[in-house]
């Protein structure tokens, strides 16, 4: 725990809380799932929702692809505990870099339907999605709070031997 931010930035671990920035970058990045979770829940009509939000179901799915290395990352942090396993703390340190990947993935959504020829023409939504995610790439490389985030995890517990050695080990030196 640093003395650089306050109580409230930290968890019951100790380790950095994300940020309101965060949670809306994991929000816009992770939108294609709330969508197709949205979708199913609806009954009467599943493809209703997917049909108002998106132009075409090829673009769902890329938009699905896009946002893996944002769902690793939502994965690693509900797993950032103590004991967590390497898979999660490695994900967890690249955090930055796999957000960043799925932003930059995002925006080459938005043109992959111009590069094949289906559309003439990119939209001003293509183009606001375009900006966000340029935008959430500054955001990633440019926030000392985020940077410190990623590189703070809870201290693994000592298990086995080692941790029972070191306690006698304790008892014996007072």
């Amino acid at each position: 725990m640093s003395e650089k931010y306050s109580i409230e930035h930290y968890d019951a671990n100790l380790s950095l809380k994300m940020n309101d920035n965060l949670w809306l970058i994991l929000a816009f990045l992770l939108r294609p799932y709330f969508v197709t979770v949205i979708s199913l829940v609806n009954r009467t009509d599943r493809t209703a929702i997917i049909n108002l939000v998106y132009s075409d179901k090829m673009a769902l799915w890329w938009g699905l692809l896009a946002g893996v290395p944002a769902a690793l990352v939502f994965y690693a942090w509900g797993r950032r505990k103590p004991g967590a396993s390497a898979f999660v703390r490695k994900v967890w340190a690249r955090g930055r870099e796999l957000l960043a990947v799925s932003a930059l993935a995002n925006a080459a959504v938005v043109f992959v339907p111009h590069w094949i020829g289906a559309v003439y023409h990119v939209s001003t939504a293509g183009w606001i999605q375009l900006g966000i995610s340029i935008g959430i790439v500054i955001v990633l490389y440019s926030s000392t709070y985020i940077r410190d985030c990623f590189a703070d995890f809870p201290a693994a517990v000592e298990t086995g031997k080692n941790s029972q050695s070191a306690a006698s080990g304790q008892r014996k030196a007072k």
